[in-house]
């Protein structure tokens, strides 16, 4: 590394992917701390840099990363591991080489002009009214006699579900929801979506008080059975305006991953049960909810309002993630065309 006028020591081409990824997270570690992206993005990058970045293409010289050669890693990648580590990585090495590029070490960000990657296949699976109802009924009786001890939290199961179908909210958002974010008093009641639920290594589990993104913060009316979910939580809350409606028994926030791990064993012990109801055990998740959400207001009403309800920046987002487009095309189209090219 040379020493530049401004007596800052950076990269030079002969210092090597690694070096580069060592620099970068760094910087990427200090606008973590000052609050401009969250640790779990910083802690995102590092993983994929420390387990699939540099495992593969560390001790190569940044001056030697043409474009070939950085479409070689990347498809090598997907290849040998997965088209999520091929995506992961050709991320990761694109923000190090714009890194590297700031850095007056390579002249141009060989990442951008890598053939793309195939997009990972869209998730279709949405539940059915008959299906949320007998979900439900699942969830109410699951280890009612076991003869295991202790049921597990078989109602934040419920309620969650409950209240991520009637809002769309996320699992972090939904187990985030405190006692000041819900008015019942209007009509309809409705729910203010301005947290989410956070776990990093370095801050552990935590409410982080604005959602995913924060232009995602947004009001939305509850549909009854959302409704009567929030009322049963709040009736298990402690009474501080700040009470968490998912708290842990000794009041902290749930993590996400323990509502996921939960969630998991249910469906681990009623995989027969689920199978039967036309529902795929392996594709059920939190995510699910969401999808189902997002489809039913589109079809309903268009794609804008359910961009709208999921808190989306642009309606792509939402079609491309999220709606799961019917088969069957509005037959309306029948007297369209009759109309204009007749018999």
């Amino acid at each position: 590394m040379n020493l530049s006028s401004s007596g800052y020591l950076g990269l030079t081409a002969s210092d090597t992917v690694a070096d580069a990824c060592t620099a970068w997270l760094a910087q990427v570690r200090v606008r973590a701390q000052a609050g401009a992206l969250s640790f779990s993005t910083y802690e995102s990058y590092e993983q994929t840099a420390r387990l699939l970045l540099v495992p593969r293409c560390g001790g190569i010289a940044l001056g030697a990363l043409t474009v070939g050669r950085c479409d070689r890693i990347i498809q090598a990648a997907f290849l040998e591991q997965s088209l999520s580590a091929a995506r992961r990585i050709r991320s990761v090495l694109g923000l190090v080489c714009g890194y590297a590029v700031r850095d007056d070490a390579i002249p141009f960000n060989p990442v951008r002009d890598v053939q793309r990657l195939p997009l990972p296949e869209k998730k279709t699976t949405v539940l059915t009214a008959p299906q949320i109802a007998a979900i439900r009924e699942l969830m109410e009786h699951w280890r009612e006699d076991s003869g295991m001890g202790p049921r597990p939290n078989y109602r934040a199961l419920i309620d969650g579900m409950d209240i991520m179908l009637g809002t769309s909210a996320r699992v972090g958002e939904c187990i985030g929801l405190r006692r000041c974010d819900v008015d019942m008093t209007t009509n309809p009641p409705t729910l203010l979506i301005d947290g989410t639920i956070t776990q990093t290594r370095e801050l552990g589990v935590r409410r982080k008080n604005a959602p995913k993104r924060t232009r995602q913060r947004r009001r939305i009316a509850l549909p009854s059975m959302a409704a009567t979910a929030v009322r049963r939580r709040l009736a298990l809350a402690e009474r501080g305006a700040e009470a968490l409606l998912f708290p842990t028994a000794t009041g902290l926030p749930m993590s996400v991953s323990n509502y996921e791990r939960l969630l998991r064993s249910f469906v681990d012990d009623n995989r027969e049960a689920l199978t039967a109801l036309g529902v795929d055990p392996g594709r059920y998740s939190t995510h699910i909810y969401r999808r189902t959400v997002a489809t039913l207001v589109e079809q309903a009403a268009g794609i804008t309002l359910a961009s709208r309800l999921l808190g989306h920046a642009n309606e792509q987002i939402t079609r491309a993630s999220y709606v799961v487009s019917a088969e069957q095309v509005d037959p309306i189209t029948v007297d369209i065309l009759d109309a204009v090219l007749g018999g």
